[in-house]
């Protein structure tokens, strides 16, 4: 939908169109919790759940009370209480049900993606910030952590999300799991919300998350050899779509006649292959330390569809409506059903990210050499090195979103890996941070000129 198309609702901000529709401002029951963005200082603000594999910096606190405790794969209320000390499952879709916690004496069920945030005091003044997000002494607007954050489950897969330079909020969203043994499993998730849609910077994040979730506690292993495991996993990939999916319209005000949409691209490691998936324009490659980089995904896009009748990938990119996406996640979606394929892979990265990277690089020629000028300038933990691209795209302009998510298949980088045995014990890691605009910029990589986000149709969702 064109953004000239939506008339006086393109000159309100969200909230104050959702009040005069009548709609309840459920910002703090619908979006990621609470929301902060710590300052350069702040300690690390906590471990997300007891098991390591689950260990990153989300965007703020999502807790569910015991009593409606639900699959976190699917959302089905489990109707008995939780028993210590033994394995339970969903009876509805099979995965795993994670153990109560212990929390100021009171037992809560964890999801798997939260993290017990203290309130941040005001940056300016030190005052409190009320739920309006606004301080109560100085009036200062408190920044959202969802304008930025990063994920670490384990040193060889992280990933950073960025509001960028131009957009008024971060409509991307990363979900990340993996193993602590490097290489054995991960899940990787970006999704895109669609900028002329509303709600999408919730609906983006909720999708991440549940397509996270599924894959991360379902173990597809068809009948334990390798010709039924592939086609168990691609069947696992499309259930993740169709959950990522469910928890856009789930998260989209039924009255809503611009329903929440979002891209969806997924890379699951397993037993040295990826299986990856994905629904618009969100990009998963592959960059092997020897040989040829790989874009795994293809397009669902009007660029793609002009790169298959022959036009140059160049031309097409930069063509009218080359951002208009033919597939999305949402309630009006066409059509769910994911491309998916997978790959058996040696040594080497796994990228998986949105447009607003992309857009500068989009050759896997390209995106290995921003890669490259990232780990030139010897990052101590790969939240740094996905920082330092993020960073990057925003020296070229930061017109999009930007979602980078990386795995490292094979020996970590030296920098790297000299940290690698301290994040084993979560409490020891101070809070990473990235590149400032105090630090010296890192030498530019060769750009592509990024297509500018052209109008859209009234049916097509707008890829931010």
């Amino acid at each position: 939908m064109n953004e000239s198309d939506k008339g006086w609702q393109s000159l309100l901000p969200d909230g104050l169109e959702r009040w005069l529709k009548g709609k309840k401002d459920d910002n703090q029951a619908a979006g990621p919790g609470t929301e902060w963005r710590p300052s350069a200082d702040a300690p690390t603000p906590g471990v997300s759940s007891p098991d390591p594999s689950l260990h990153y910096q989300p965007p703020g606190v999502e807790w569910s009370p015991a009593a409606v405790e639900k699959c976190p794969a699917c959302g089905a209320e489990f109707a008995d209480a939780y028993t210590p000390g033994t394995s339970q499952f969903c009876d509805k879709c099979g995965a795993a049900r994670l153990a109560p916690v212990q929390t100021d004496g009171a037992l809560r069920s964890l999801d798997p993606d939260a993290v017990m945030a203290p309130p941040r005091p005001c940056v300016q003044c030190g005052g409190a910030v009320d739920s309006d997000a606004y301080c109560t002494v100085c009036g200062f607007k408190a920044a959202s952590e969802r304008d930025h954050y990063r994920e670490e489950p384990a040193p060889w897969v992280a990933g950073v999300c960025d509001r960028g330079l131009k957009h008024t909020r971060n409509e991307d969203a990363i979900a990340l799991a993996a193993g602590q043994a490097p290489g054995e499993r991960a899940v990787l998730v970006v999704c895109d919300g669609v900028s002329s849609s509303i709600d999408s910077d919730v609906a983006s994040l909720a999708a991440a998350e549940a397509a996270r979730d599924l894959l991360w506690a379902d173990r597809p292993q068809g009948l334990g050899v390798e010709e039924s495991h592939v086609p168990a996993m691609e069947l696992a990939l499309s259930a993740a779509a169709a959950a990522a999916n469910e928890a856009v319209v789930r998260t989209t005000d039924p009255a809503s006649e611009n329903a929440a949409s979002a891209t969806f691209v997924v890379v699951a490691v397993s037993k040295g292959r990826l299986f990856y998936a994905n629904l618009g324009d969100s990009r998963a490659y592959w960059l092997p330390d020897a040989g040829d980089p790989v874009l795994l995904t293809r397009d669902d896009s009007m660029a793609e569809a002009r790169v298959e009748m022959g036009v140059p990938r160049q031309e097409a990119e930069n063509g009218p409506s080359a951002h208009a996406i033919t597939k999305w996640l949402g309630r009006d979606a066409p059509d769910i059903v994911p491309r998916s394929g997978n790959l058996e892979v040696g040594d080497g990265w796994v990228l998986v990210c949105s447009d607003g990277l992309w857009n500068y690089a989009s050759s896997p020629a390209e995106i290995r050499t921003v890669l490259a000028a990232a780990l030139n300038a010897s990052p101590t933990n790969l939240v740094d090195l996905c920082e330092h691209m993020v960073a990057w795209a925003n020296e070229q302009g930061g017109k999009d979103n930007i979602s980078a998510s990386l795995a490292r298949l094979g020996a970590l980088p030296a920098s790297v890996a000299a940290t690698a045995e301290a994040h084993k014990d979560p409490a020891s890691i101070a809070t990473p941070v990235g590149p400032t605009e105090d630090e010296p910029q890192q030498p530019a990589t060769p750009a592509v000129t990024a297509p500018e986000n052209e109008s859209r149709g009234q049916d097509t969702p707008t890829e931010a």
